[in-house]
């Protein structure tokens, strides 16, 4: 995949097959130009960009965590939650395709860590380490796994710091109109981009379903998937012993709660 380190660069690579990201991504071009200092102070571009995963069209296939995963899952909404421990956390998520009242499913084994140490993880930064990364898939290939899932959290970040994203600069009806959140609780163009190449890695070689995963600090786990050049979002998630449904945010509990920051 050619390399891409700005905005312009995401909407020439055309990454989002039939996925309508263009009003965001344009109005973020517009935060920017008006507050340049986002950029040359920061360098927040397309790690700052907010997509919200209530825009991505849903896909209804079940999606089963094993006790193992939600024991990790759980521990790190914990973490991230916590300010001394609030970073951005790297895993991938392994699964196998089974079957749930004659329909197809995921059911998902194992959460791998793939960070780095703590000391070099960011609040607002997903730092992956490669090599457990590279592990991480050749365990996968090696046992038979053909769901897997490049994922990272995002963490609760003190309130000033929320007060320097692109979201919080956004006019109130663009993130009305755009589902937008508070930061934290929306996906990044850089969440895309850093799937992208799990997504191209797999493409030609059988039927390995790959997916994005951010378990955000609210619980909510989002997890979009791309198939023939199509994101989709999975919206029935469940933890696959106690059959309780894991959150996952609606456009319509969105419009009840108005939860703009």
């Amino acid at each position: 995949m050619t390399e891409i380190k700005s905005i312009k660069d995401v909407e020439l690579a055309r990454l989002f097959g039939g996925s309508n990201f263009d009003s965001i991504i344009s109005q973020s071009l517009q935060v920017l130009n008006d507050i340049p200092e986002l950029v040359s102070e920061r360098n927040m571009d397309i790690g700052d960009t907010p997509i919200s995963p209530m825009m991505i069209e849903d896909d209804y296939t079940p999606i089963f965590f094993s006790p193992e995963v939600i024991e990790a899952y759980k521990r790190l909404v914990e973490i991230i939650n916590a300010p001394e421990t609030a970073k951005e956390y790297s895993f991938v998520l392994l699964g196998k395709l089974g079957s749930f009242g004659g329909e197809k499913c995921y059911i998902v084994e194992k959460l791998i860590d793939c960070s780095k140490k703590d000391d070099d993880l960011s609040s607002r930064m997903t730092k992956t380490d490669e090599d457990k990364l590279k592990e991480a898939l050749q365990f996968a290939l090696q046992n038979g796994y053909n769901f897997i899932s490049l994922g990272h959290t995002h963490p609760n970040i003190p309130e000033e710091e929320r007060m320097t994203t692109i979201a919080s600069y956004l006019p109130e009806e663009v993130k009305n109109s755009e589902y937008i959140r508070d930061a934290g609780l929306n996906l990044s163009l850089q969440d895309f981009i850093s799937y992208e190449s799990l997504y191209q890695f797999f493409a030609n070689k059988g039927s390995i379903r790959t997916c994005l995963s951010v378990i955000m600090y609210n619980e909510e786990i989002a997890m979009v998937s791309k198939e023939n050049s199509s994101l989709n979002r999975f919206v029935i998630l469940m933890d696959g012993s106690t059959g309780k449904e894991i959150y996952v945010s609606s456009k319509e509990e969105f419009d009840e709660k108005k939860v703009i920051k």
